[in-house]
């Protein structure tokens, strides 16, 4: 019979302990648990050190791994532009050293994989060592530790996500999700598809010169569609089709086609194979496709034309929306399926490595398969709310994945951040129609989301670097982009963008439409940084700095202004040419006028935009206001647009100390509330009042016995609006009513014909401003 093992002998065969040592015996246990004991406890702050110590080595073998595929992508890049310097070698001695760095490389970038594995295996087991100390000592001691984890950054910005599979183009998943359809699809693409014809080319000389002349030399006509009306359009001449020399190379480059004309699209014989609407997007399409509004906008969205379309309403705003998306959505998917494709078909190139036809035309390739921006973001929608904002992801989620839930991830959170919260609307005097319906939802006008896109999901919060499609606030992006001097600001990923879809510019404009231009300002600039490029890859034209000329935009408006025109104008170069459309206003806001009282119009007479500020103030305080002093033109409203001008009139009514009060955009509740109540009360002469406070709250001022509008209000709707509170139930009948004591002044200079003919007509405002008279009254009849 065998021997019991004896108390501190081996058991189980003799087996050692942990890491090859005998094991403890119960004496030295306890004089180990004595010598713990007496020891001072390890304190967090050790414990959060040596876990930023391993990651920190974890993040040094991914930096490696990132630099040799990096060293690789640059020898390929410099392999691809050495090809013209090796023409006179022969074929077969070129073949050699083209597989010979092929081999070298590969063997780098293998090695440096490999060591980058064994580094992140070593540094598990060694983790997963000193865990197994750390469980063994906690038995054997009183102290307990608690598992410590590295804080993160990820909830600090709203870009991020909490998993890393939403890589982007280089996963995976999205490699192996090209369907068979892209597979099959030439690699020029359908033949006629308006997309390669917009972006495979580069522009002409005679083109580029055309259009980067100031002004641009183009082509002007006019055409009528039925609902979107008159429309001017602009394209840019290419000059090379007017020279009649021949080209003396053998091989002559394609240019990109001149733009044309825009035809609309017949309802009657509306087939969706010839939109040139990928198979995903066609499958969920729902009869009828289009209204005759989105006909004729797609027709001209799909001509990859600029449009400027100022009478978007609250009425045809979700038909607009659902034809915007829809382009949206089919220009990604185009990009993302050419991409994916050309991926498998290198790395098919690049795994045969038997022939050495098959390496050499692996290297070649990189030159041919040009079908990508310096950075991946290519669609940038900008909205003013997050009701907005959850109104176009909506779409797109419907027009993606239809009924399909699991197609589009994180969209439960996006609901719940982007949904609800709604203002109050109060049921005993209503706020106007158009105010309801507008802040009806989610108001908070600070966000940006990123949206990527693959063969069968849709992300979203993904980084701005790994999305397709970035759908942010003006305010969000301007956070994000920074002002010069600050320490951390990014604006690489505006460097490529090729679609600009600006929605509600109304609204953007009463937030801060500095943001806008600066937004604009800060497009297709050469990136700082060359870490999510690859040179390989991009298209020449955008090499070249040519982004802004293949950059389609989208402005919608409800009503035309000239800071609108101005980005238009000036911010819009596409080579394939723009459009606007220019319907006149056959009646103006001056209708909707229900009080009878005289509306005196002062024209002021300036020579240039930065005179007419001036001219506007002097006029004011040297002609107007000594008139507006008198006892006789108590309770006056002056109504003032720019927050610049209600500035400069507030400091000088305090200067001459004048009765007034004063309600803006800034003011509390509490004051609004008490100014209301002494200008009412004929405590105060003077209100001062901005147009953006009456925007965002759209109070019912009472008491008003004069008006004046500093400046022709940026919404006709307003106009009407404040002239029709000087009725009688809003008048404090205590001290008696006159109606014909009740005045209007309209103050404007040549500067302000488009606000002047949204108000009284685009007839009657040429008349105004051809007409040598200064002054001109209107009057509302029964």
């Amino acid at each position: 019979m065998a021997n019991k093992p004896r108390k501190g002998q081996q058991q189980h065969g003799g087996k050692k302990g942990r890491g090859g040592k005998p094991p403890l015996s119960a004496a030295m246990k306890k004089q180990r648990r004595r010598e713990q004991a007496q020891k001072a406890p390890v304190s967090r702050f050790r414990k959060n050190l040596r876990h930023m110590e391993r990651s920190k080595e974890a993040m040094e073998a991914l930096k490696r791994q990132q630099d040799a595929e990096r060293k690789y992508k640059q020898r390929m890049n410099s392999a691809v532009e050495a090809q013209r310097d090796w023409a006179g070698e022969s074929e077969e001695e070129e073949a050699e050293e083209r597989e010979d760095d092929f081999e070298t490389l590969v063997k780098t970038l293998n090695s440096g994989r490999k060591g980058a594995g064994k580094r992140e295996e070593a540094i598990e087991s060694e983790e997963s060592e000193s865990d197994g100390e750390a469980e063994e000592e906690g038995e054997d001691s009183d102290v307990e530790e608690e598992e410590v984890e590295e804080p993160s950054k990820e909830g600090d910005d709203e870009m991020e996500v909490g998993s890393e599979d939403d890589s982007g183009e280089d996963s995976e998943e999205e490699v192996d999700g090209v369907d068979s359809e892209e597979g099959s699809e030439d690699e020029e693409g359908i033949e006629g598809d308006p997309y390669m014809a917009h972006i495979s080319h580069n522009i002409s000389p005679q083109l580029l010169e055309s259009i980067s002349a100031s002004p641009a030399v183009v082509q002007k006509s006019t055409i009528k569609f039925k609902k979107l009306g008159q429309l001017m359009i602009e394209i840019p001449k290419d000059r090379s089709k007017e020279s009649k020399k021949s080209a003396l190379l053998e091989d002559e480059e394609t240019y990109a086609p001149e733009g044309t004309i825009p035809k609309a699209l017949n309802l009657a014989e509306l087939d969706p194979k010839k939109l040139f609407l990928k198979e995903r997007i066609q499958r969920h399409l729902e009869e009828p496709i289009f209204t005759e509004l989105q006909a004729e906008c797609f027709s001209i969205l799909n001509n990859y034309q600029d449009l400027y379309y100022p009478l978007r309403s609250l009425d045809n705003g979700e038909s607009l929306r659902s034809v915007y998306c829809l382009h949206a959505l089919n220009h990604i998917i185009k990009s993302t399926s050419k991409i994916l494709h050309h991926n498998l078909k290198l790395a098919e190139a690049a795994n045969s490595k038997k022939q050495k036809k098959k390496i050499k035309n692996a290297i070649s390739s990189a030159q041919e398969y040009r079908d990508q921006g310096l950075v991946r973001p290519k669609v940038l929608i900008v909205a003013p709310f997050r009701s907005s904002a959850l109104k176009i992801v909506e779409t797109l989620k419907k027009q993606f994945a239809g009924d399909e839930a699991k197609a589009v991830t994180n969209y439960s959170r996006f609901q719940a951040e982007y949904g609800g919260q709604t203002l109050y609307f109060p049921k005993h005097n209503p706020k106007p129609e158009d105010y309801e319906r507008v802040f009806s939802g989610n108001t908070d006008d600070n966000f940006r989301i990123g949206i990527s896109f693959s063969k069968s999901s849709m992300k979203l919060y993904t980084k701005y670097y790994n999305s397709d499609l970035i759908l942010a606030s003006p305010l969000g992006l301007r956070m994000t982009i920074g002002a010069e001097g600050e320490a951390e600001r990014d604006y690489d990923f505006l460097s490529s963008i090729e679609l600009l879809i600006l929605d509600q510019a109304e609204i953007c404009m009463a937030q801060n439409w500095d943001h806008v231009v600066h937004l604009m300002d800060h497009l297709h600039l050469q990136p700082q940084s060359t870490e999510h490029t690859d040179f390989s890859r991009v298209r020449y034209w955008c090499l070249n700095g040519w982004s802004r000329f293949y950059r389609q935009t989208l402005l919608l408006s409800s009503h035309d202004l000239p800071e609108f025109r101005s980005i238009f104008n000036s911010k819009c170069a596409n080579y394939r040419g723009k459009i606007r459309a220019a319907n006149p206003v056959k009646a103006g806001s001056i209708r909707h006028v229900v009080v009878q009282v005289p509306q005196t119009f002062h024209r002021i007479e300036v020579t240039s935009l930065d005179q007419s500020f001036d001219s506007k103030f002097q006029h004011f305080t040297t002609v107007l206001l000594p008139q507006l002093r008198s006892i006789t033109m108590a309770r006056c409203l002056i109504y003032v647009p720019s927050y610049f001008d209600y500035v400069r009139l507030r400091n000088y009514f305090k200067k001459e100390e004048l009765s007034f009060v004063q309600i803006c955009e800034y003011s509390k509740d509490a004051k609004i509330a008490r100014a209301r109540d002494m200008f009412f009360h004929g405590s105060s002469h003077f209100l001062l009042y901005s147009e953006r406070s009456h925007f965002f709250r759209r109070p019912r001022i009472k008491g008003i016995r004069h008006l004046v509008f500093y400046q022709l209000p940026a919404y006709p709707q307003f106009y009407a609006e404040m002239i029709n509170l000087m009725a009688n139930e809003y008048q404090n009948r205590k001290d008696g009513i006159d109606a014909s004591a009740m005045t209007v002044t309209v103050l404007y200079t040549r500067y302000d014909l488009l606000r002047l003919s949204a108000v009284v007509g685009s007839e009657q405002a040429a008349k105004i401003a051809a007409s040598p008279k200064a002054a001109h009254t209107f009057t509302t009849h029964k």
